[in-house]
């Protein structure tokens, strides 16, 4: 697991704590009921505020503020610690696409690097993301388990973000398979590496991939 050093990029994102559900959520928007088209690509001319947005981005990515994140990388595992934050400083407050360089990063040696977003404030505490695939979470696929390209960036959720300081969270997708919950994005062709299994699956989050495309959504 290699850790980066503090980056200042043109990006915006927020992420907080643990789950709740059953509760009553403010995400002003539809819950999906599904996972995004892994297959699918977008330039970043197409921002679509009608649903959640392609998955994937291969193109040099517009940032529409500028943000930095602190430390420069987090990380989590299937088992401790299945959750870590950082701050994330945003210049703008609004409604933002958060892309990062995929935050799965070992192939097909680990099958199960995956993971999902909070980002809280003063104005969502919660942190919770606009859209939904699994209860209130967007679960973030591992999508490198057939390889990437470098410099691809994953869709992670769309969240409001203050100006100012916001509690990004990571936190791996493990516990909520084990509480019973989204197990169609646990993946069991390799026994050694399920979540049952213990195995590592780490997940890293840094600030060199952010990118953050605002979209015209009411303010929550």
């Amino acid at each position: 697991m290699q850790l980066h050093r503090l980056a200042l990029v043109s990006l915006v994102a927020i992420a907080c704590s643990d789950y709740g559900f059953g509760d009553d959520k403010d995400v002003n928007g539809p819950d999906t009921g599904g996972s995004a088209d892994t297959a699918d690509t977008a330039d970043t001319a197409d921002i679509d505020d009608d649903g959640p947005p392609p998955t994937v981005i291969t193109d040099d990515c517009v940032t529409d503020t500028e943000a930095s994140f602190s430390p420069g990388e987090i990380y989590v595992l299937s088992y401790e610690p299945t959750s870590a934050s950082g701050t994330l400083t945003a210049g703008v407050s609004g409604w933002y696409h958060v892309y990062d360089f995929s935050l799965a990063e070992s192939g097909a040696s680990q099958t199960n690097e995956v993971s999902y977003l909070r980002i809280g404030n003063a104005r969502r505490p919660g942190g919770e993301p606009y859209w939904a695939n699994c209860e209130d979470e967007w679960i973030v696929d591992d999508l490198d388990n057939d390889g990437l390209a470098s410099g691809t960036r994953v869709y992670t959720g769309t969240f409001w973000l203050e100006a100012g300081d916001n509690t990004l969270t990571l936190n791996h997708y493990c516990p909520l398979y084990m509480d019973g919950y989204c197990p169609e994005f646990h993946e069991t062709s390799d026994s050694g590496q399920t979540c049952d299994a213990g195995a590592a699956n780490s997940v890293h989050f840094n600030g060199e991939g952010l990118c953050l495309q605002r979209l015209d959504l009411p303010e929550p």
